[in-house]
């Protein structure tokens, strides 16, 4: 895979989970990277938590719904993320 693409992967989680996800509506690991898969943006389930984590990490809003059909969503409620890129 190329750098570029490899960085890229970051920002197209990020944008998903930004615009498409909430408490109601989360997307799983695996589905994610169905997503990218299918939008020519080749990796892997692996990959994919591997970046959660490293946002998570980095304290971007990013909850993890826990329940059967859970999954990783954008919590919009306790967005101080964007705020302070945008000061």
């Amino acid at each position: 895979m190329k750098a570029n693409l490899k960085k890229t992967i970051i920002v197209h989680i990020l944008r998903i989970l930004y615009n498409y996800t909430s408490f109601d509506y989360p997307v799983t690991q695996t589905a994610l990277a169905n997503y990218l898969n299918d939008s020519g943006i080749s990796c892997t389930r692996k990959t994919v938590a591997r970046n959660l984590k490293y946002l998570i990490e980095i304290n971007v809003p990013i909850k993890q719904k826990q329940c059967k059909n859970g999954g990783y969503y954008y919590d919009s409620t306790n967005d101080s993320f964007f705020c302070r890129i945008n000061k």
